[in-house]
């Protein structure tokens, strides 16, 4: 019984409590803070308008890769690293840049992306710029579109590494060249 007695007591004492109508200075604080900051719920998308286009850097494309190639997989850190995506992209993935390449590229935390141009002549590697939002290429332009816009031509403006940049394949130097926009 007094065990029932002192239950309802408590029960009404925090009853009492959790009804007080009195706010503390620090609550009444946050929620004038929270009134003063501007509401920044909406981001701005800004229509991307490019000078480049893939057809000003088509390539001639051959139609099988040589498959008894051997990849070097030790010419560097990042081929040393990747050595299995890279091995894999070449046996499954077939031209699709730059008329002889096989371009494939991969997650590497967020946001970030990384990849691979393999030439399928000779099974040269070229590290391809990282990325946060994907690439966009074809197979007969040397033209990589890094961070594309999306299918409407729009990238978010208060995303800092979302404006998509053009990189160029220079197949003499074997490597990618940025392009001023």
């Amino acid at each position: 019984m007094r065990l029932k007695f002192l239950y309802c007591i408590l029960s009404l004492l925090f009853v009492i409590i959790g009804c007080n109508k009195n706010e503390s200075y620090s609550t009444i604080e946050i929620k004038k803070t929270a009134k003063n900051k501007p509401n920044k719920t909406k981001t701005e998308r800004i229509k991307f308008i490019s000078k480049y286009n893939f057809e000003q850097f088509s390539s001639n494309t051959i139609e099988n890769k040589n498959s008894k190639i051997k990849l070097n997989t030790n010419q560097n850190d990042f081929s040393k690293r990747y050595k299995t995506m890279i091995k894999q992209t070449f046996e499954k993935e077939p031209i699709n840049f730059a008329g002889k390449y096989v371009l494939n590229y991969w997650g590497c935390g967020s946001p970030c992306q990384v990849g691979v141009a393999i030439n399928a002549e000779n099974g040269r590697l070229i590290e391809i710029p990282s990325a946060s939002v994907g690439y966009k290429f074809q197979k007969n332009s040397r033209l990589l579109i890094i961070n594309p816009p999306d299918s409407l031509d729009y990238y978010i403006q208060d995303c800092s590494f979302c404006k998509p940049e053009f990189y160029l394949l220079d197949t003499l130097k074997y490597k990618f060249v940025k392009l001023e926009e």
